[in-house]
C-alpha cells in the first residue's frame, strides 16, 4: 500500500485543527444550540467517504440534550445532486444584502454526534417543514419508518373497526327505535 505525501498533509493539518478545537471545549460545552438551527462545523478529516471538511450542519438533537450535554447531533449540509430517501433538498436562504448563506440538501445518511467545540458561525434556521422532511429522511437512514409505518397501519385498522362498530350500533339503534314505534303503535291500538 503506498500512502499519498498530500494525504498525509491533510492529516497533519487535522491533527493541529483538533488540538485548536480540544482547547475550545470548555467555552465550547457550555454553547446552546437548538435543534433546527444551522451552524458552520469543522468535521474534519475523514476516512473513505466519512463526511469531512468545513461546511454547515443542522442540529438534529433535541434541546434538552442540548443544553445538558457538551456533544451535539448533527447532520451534514452537502451539494450531492443524488436523490435518495436520505436526502433533504432546503431553500436556499439569503441574508439582507442578497447574498447566499445557506443551500442544498441535508444528508441524513451521515449523523454524527460532535464535541460543540467543532461548531463555528451560527447561520439560519431550517423551516419546520424542512425539519420534518428531516427527521423522515432519518427515520428512513436509521430503518425506523418501517416500524412506525407499521404502527399507523395498525391504527388504520383500529380505526376503520372503530367506524365499522359505530355504524352497525347506528343501525341497531335505529332498528331498535323503529321496533319500540311498533310495539307503540300495538299498545296503542290494543288499548
Amino acid at each position: 500500500m503506498r500512502i499519498e505525501l498530500i494525504w498525509v498533509q491533510r492529516m497533519m493539518e487535522w491533527m493541529r485543527r483538533k488540538v485548536y478545537l480540544e482547547t475550545m471545549v470548555p467555552s465550547a460545552k457550555n454553547r446552546i444550540v437548538k435543534r433546527g438551527q444551522v451552524y458552520r462545523c469543522d468535521f474534519g478529516q475523514g476516512i473513505g467517504s466519512e463526511m469531512q471538511k468545513e461546511r454547515p450542519a443542522v442540529i438534529i438533537q433535541n434541546d434538552i440534550g442540548n443544553i445538558h450535554s457538551s456533544n451535539t447531533i448533527v447532520l451534514p449540509i452537502t451539494h450531492n445532486q443524488r436523490m435518495a430517501p436520505c436526502i433533504v433538498t432546503i431553500e436556499p436562504q439569503w441574508d439582507t444584502n442578497g447574498e447566499l448563506i445557506v443551500d442544498g440538501q441535508v444528508n441524513a445518511s451521515n449523523i454524527m454526534c460532535i464535541s460543540k467545540a467543532r461548531l463555528g458561525n451560527y447561520i439560519t434556521v431550517l423551516s419546520s417543514a424542512e425539519m420534518r422532511k428531516v427527521d423522515e429522511a432519518i427515520a428512513k437512514s436509521v430503518g425506523i419508518i418501517s416500524y412506525y409505518s407499521g404502527i399507523k397501519k395498525k391504527l388504520e385498522n383500529k380505526m376503520q373497526y372503530i367506524t365499522r362498530l359505530k355504524e352497525e350500533r347506528n343501525r341497531a339503534q335505529d332498528d331498535l327505535k323503529k321496533m319500540e314505534e311498533v310495539l307503540n303503535n300495538e299498545k296503542k291500538i290494543n288499548s
